[in-house]
């Protein structure tokens, strides 16, 4: 089975050499002279005039515990926007091969299609069934040339999560035939569990997680692939040699703690349960013509006029996101649960649509 999943890679990235950095080659030492770096330190005691860690042990090993998988089925890239690009540029040959997406969802991956020149296969989300996945519309859609499978659940911009079952049928269907990428940006919102647990069952299932959402580092910059390792040393293979700076790890680090974990914990309870009065208070207004019930930090919602609720809101210096140019998403504008303060400004600004 896994040579099934080697088979679907790029021949090329197959045979290539990678990129051998002087800290992939040796990691232990006394005296450093094989990276020609400058030997002072400009920091001193942060050894920033030193090259970093390629993927840092400690945070392979904190972010194993975390999730419950093996360090060896994880790369950490910088976000997951890198690893969607580094899966298209593994998997789909220019101008040959596309992606398969499932509209409205989130943007980045066509853009890495397109930058790759792959081209792009949509089979919509059935709006009128809560946003649900057309499960036998996709796998009769299929082709050979569609090698990667974006999923994105909880999905950006509905905020539904998709079927654990349709997503393993899909898996199941296409083994062998297609990499099934299931983006859980959102994942620590929600009451499913990840289906990270289901990568030992399915070698072609591969999970995208980030520290950009629940755990409040989008600066920062940092996001994780789970899947099998043959995946993985194929994605190490066309990463640049060192994706995470000193000083990012150090904070990644300091956040990962069990006080860290157990703060992030608290915070989406208290942002679900701002969510409920979003919810409450928006289904009292006139204006709003439907609400979706959302498992992330997000409300997705449907008004009469999206141009006349954004410029509500901007005029009161409260910036929400305008979703109508998206897939079956006219007059949908978006916005995120904050603190309640914050969103006691937002309910303030939409009371005068």
């Amino acid at each position: 089975m896994i040579d099934a999943i080697i088979n679907l890679a790029r021949p090329e990235i197959i045979a290539m050499n990678a990129y051998s950095s002087a800290r992939s080659e040796q990691n232990i030492g006394k005296i450093w002279l094989d990276a020609n770096e400058n030997p002072w330190d400009n920091d001193e005691g942060e050894f920033y005039n030193r090259y970093p860690d390629p993927q840092p042990a400690a945070i392979l090993k904190r972010v194993a515990e975390i999730y419950g998988i093996p360090a060896d089925h994880i790369l950490i890239s910088r976000g997951s926007d890198e690893a969607i690009d580094l899966l298209t540029r593994v998997f789909c040959h220019a101008g040959q091969d596309h992606i398969l997406i499932c509209p409205p969802t989130y943007g980045m991956y066509e853009v890495s299609a397109t930058i790759q020149n792959a081209g792009v296969t949509a089979i919509p989300l059935l709006k009128e069934q809560n946003f649900a996945l057309d499960t036998e519309l996709l796998l009769s859609s299929w082709q050979p040339r569609i090698k990667l499978i974006f999923l994105c659940s909880p999905d950006n911009p509905t905020g539904i999560s998709l079927s654990v079952v349709d997503i393993l049928k899909i898996c199941e269907k296409l083994m062998g035939k297609a990499i099934v990428v299931v983006d859980e940006a959102y994942v620590e919102f929600s009451d499913q569990d990840s289906l990270s647990q289901y990568i030992q069952q399915y070698p072609n299932l591969v999970i995208l997680r980030t520290l950009s959402k629940a755990y409040g580092l989008a600066g920062v910059r940092c996001g994780f692939t789970l899947a099998n390792p043959t995946i993985i040393q194929l994605m190490r293979k066309v990463i640049a040699p060192y994706p995470l700076p000193r000083p990012v790890v150090k904070i990644i680090l300091q956040n990962l703690n069990a006080v860290g974990v157990e703060k992030v914990k608290n915070q989406i309870k208290i942002i679900n349960l701002e969510k409920n009065k979003l919810f409450d208070f928006l289904d009292e207004q006139k204006f709003v013509k439907r609400v979706w019930r959302s498992d992330t930090n997000f409300i997705l919602f449907e008004v009469e006029n999206a141009k006349k609720v954004m410029e509500t809101c901007q005029a009161r210096g409260v910036v929400i996101r305008n979703r109508s140019h998206e897939y079956d998403l006219g007059n949908c504008v978006r916005a995120t649960v904050a603190t309640p303060a914050e969103n006691q400004l937002l309910m303030e600004a939409l009371a005068h649509v």
